[in-house]
């Protein structure tokens, strides 16, 4: 009977994580909930472009072409500390470094991997950035077919 799985509405979850604040407690949030519900953990990064100065595009800005090597360093670096925070509780996990527009590659994600909650911390990017792409929370929690915690 210990080794029993606990009961409960969710057998997947989706943490979505960039390293800040909020998305690391979005992230121990979900290592608690896994390990105290037997629960499969999927951690993702997402790599957004950096939009430049162009002269043809919407807005006069557009996405460069290709994430820089830097911004794909950290987003790793994340993920291998979630990896082995995940690993140190003993978690079935996968962690995954997915490039795009924030909130469709979480949706994708969460329907990828068959997940059945989604958490994502409270605040992310700024600036330029957030006028071009709308707030992340926001449109994940109305497009998201599965629930979303959105972690303070």
């Amino acid at each position: 009977m210990a080794d029993e799985k606990p009961e409960g509405p969710f057998t997947r979850i989706l943490v979505a994580t960039r390293g800040s604040q909020w998305s690391e407690r979005a992230l121990q949030l979900g290592v608690r909930m896994a390990k105290a519900y037997q629960l499969e953990l999927v951690v993702i990064a997402v790599l957004t472009p950096t939009y430049v100065p162009q002269r043809n595009a919407s807005w006069g800005i557009g996405a460069a072409s290709e994430v820089g090597a830097d911004v794909r360093q950290i987003a790793q670096r994340v993920l291998e500390q979630a990896s082995d925070l995940a690993e140190a509780n003993g978690l079935k996990y996968v962690c995954k470094m997915r490039q795009g527009r924030p909130a469709e590659e979480i949706i994708k994600a969460a329907e990828q991997h068959q997940c059945d909650l989604i958490l994502i911390g409270s605040r992310g990017e700024s600036g330029v950035r957030r006028v071009t792409m709308g707030e992340t929370g926001n449109e994940v929690v109305l497009k998201a077919p599965v629930p979303v915690i959105v972690v303070k």
